[in-house]
């Protein structure tokens, strides 16, 4: 019986370094979270003014011959899928590659290529049939604007190259701090993004010129604020990962304590009727 207190012992020692570990990571994750969120509630009224102009833009210049514009065959398609760096999230990249797979297991004629930000993304996909066309790794849920902006570039030159027809992004929305879910929003080309307004504007200096400074930057804020949610999601559901296993090793250790407490009332009477069987002994 003392060796089973012993091994009750270090197993609830063991429970509350794990709880230690957890609850010091569930603090990290919702400092990082607050901090992301925030940068993401600021860059979002800026990417929706800019979703709108695009709206108008399209509407007002039916004339413009532009590369994002033109209705081309899908011979390709490219489909970018956001990921983690790291694990301990719960389910946010298990959510994104089923998503992921299901468009994949879709019935078409063009073949897809994959374009994938995060390292669990890649480690999933690199053992699959699918071929990947890029990867941007160690990213670290980092709003790095330099690297979000070469990312950018790089779909880009995919898709003027005419390498890819078609781009569509797999990420993360942010619900809540609670509540996340995967997306499937078409990145390129831009025809399905007109809404049906009907705008007369006068563009100055010229129309051409708007578009040409206008869509790179449009573009680049989609990615950015696309990558900006997943982040924030990412954070929040390792929060939650982290507070639902600081409760379970509070569930254990408590457990623990309980079986313990028990056992040392069982040996304490078993040394109480040891103790009383002698002295029975000795008086007879």
């Amino acid at each position: 019986m003392a060796e089973t207190l012993r091994e009750l012992k270090t197993r609830i020692r063991s429970a509350k370094k794990t709880q230690q570990i957890t609850k010091t990571m569930q603090m990290v994750a919702a400092s990082r979270l607050k901090k992301s969120e925030m940068i993401f509630r600021r860059a979002k009224p800026y990417h929706e003014k800019m979703e709108i102009f695009l709206s108008h833009l399209m509407e007002s210049s039916q004339g413009i011959s532009h590369p994002f514009f033109e209705a081309r065959e899908v011979k390709k398609i490219a489909l970018v899928i956001v990921t983690s760096d790291r694990g301990l999230c719960g389910a946010y990249n298990t959510s994104v590659i089923n998503r992921a797979e299901s468009f994949l297991k879709e019935e078409r004629q063009q073949p897809v290529e994959l374009i994938l930000i995060g390292k669990k993304g890649y480690d999933y996909f690199k053992r699959r049939q699918w071929p990947i066309l890029l990867k941007f790794l160690d990213l670290s849920g980092r709003p790095d604007r330099e690297l979000i902006s070469e990312i950018t570039k790089q779909l880009i030159e995919a898709y003027l190259s005419g390498n890819v027809d078609e781009v569509s992004v797999i990420y993360t929305e942010f619900v809540s701090a609670l509540s996340n879910k995967p997306v499937l929003k078409k990145f390129l080309n831009l025809q399905e993004s007109t809404s049906g307004l009907k705008s007369d504007f006068i563009f100055e200096p010229d129309v051409d010129t708007i578009v040409d400074h206008f869509l790179n930057r449009q573009i680049a804020s989609r990615m950015y604020t696309a990558l900006l949610e997943s982040f924030t999601a990412e954070n929040s559901s390792r929060m939650v990962a982290m507070k639902s296993a600081t409760d379970s090793a509070k569930e254990m250790i408590d457990r623990l304590s309980l079986m313990g407490n028990k056992a040392r009332q069982a040996a304490i009477t078993k040394e109480i009727l040891e103790i009383v069987t002698a002295g029975e002994a000795m008086k007879a």
